[in-house]
């Protein structure tokens, strides 16, 4: 234990399908838009296109459909974006202890940035869009988070908050969450969609609130 009687120094949560009642931000644009990006996932797990070359091909779909897209377009689409409850009382509750909370997430950060404010999260990691001086959008996304490696961001946020891995538990609910457990002494799989991040867990959590995890990380 930590000062305080704390378990944990830091606490990294993924957020779609864990702060983001849906499995991706990303996804959740191209439902908006009537797009789907079904051949560019096929391509990018099979290895055939990179982490800059996937978002590319995302937002190329949406700029088909809306030519001259801007950043504060897909903002309003991502405002809609249904939020799971207990967010709040989980991030006060480890607060309260001197816990770090961060995101680490693939998804965009324009609503990563937005949750993390408003609840308080410590810092996020997620990805963006690049946009010209007029706020449209390029074309190009703004790597920080590789969808194969998000230890690699949850590492950041180590060095960041001098933190290390036995301190540091990590929540996701997909296989790609399973490096970020990797990185940590406790990983706990949120709703989890797949068997791989189950396999990965030490814990598995079905339930609407994420409330439920702080059994599990006070």
């Amino acid at each position: 234990m930590s000062g305080n009687g704390r378990k944990f120094d830091l606490v990294a949560f993924d957020m779609d399908g864990v702060l983001v009642d849906y499995l991706s931000s990303w996804t959740w644009v191209h439902d908006r838009f009537g797009v789907s990006n079904e051949e560019s996932v096929i391509s990018f797990m099979d290895g055939d296109i990179d982490d800059m070359e996937f978002m590319r091909r995302d937002i190329a779909l949406w700029l088909r459909h809306r030519p001259g897209l801007g950043l504060g377009d897909v903002e309003r689409e991502l405002a809609r974006l249904p939020i799971n409850p207990g967010i709040g009382a989980t991030v006060q509750a480890l607060k309260d202890k001197g816990t770090r909370t961060v995101i680490i997430s693939g998804g965009l950060d324009l609503i990563a940035g937005r949750i993390a404010e408003e609840y308080g999260f410590d810092a996020q990691w997620s990805n963006g869009l690049e946009a010209d001086a007029r706020g449209r959008l390029t074309g190009e996304g703004v790597l920080r988070v590789e969808l194969c490696n998000k230890r690699k961001a949850l590492q950041e946020a180590q060095r960041l908050f001098d933190v290390t891995p036995d301190k540091t538990a990590a929540i996701g609910n997909s296989s790609i969450d399973v490096s970020m457990f990797q990185a940590a002494s406790l990983g706990i799989a949120f709703n989890p969609i797949d068997e791989e991040v189950v396999r990965g867990a030490h814990h598995v959590i079905r339930n609407a609130s994420l409330s439920a995890v702080l059994p599990y990380l006070l």
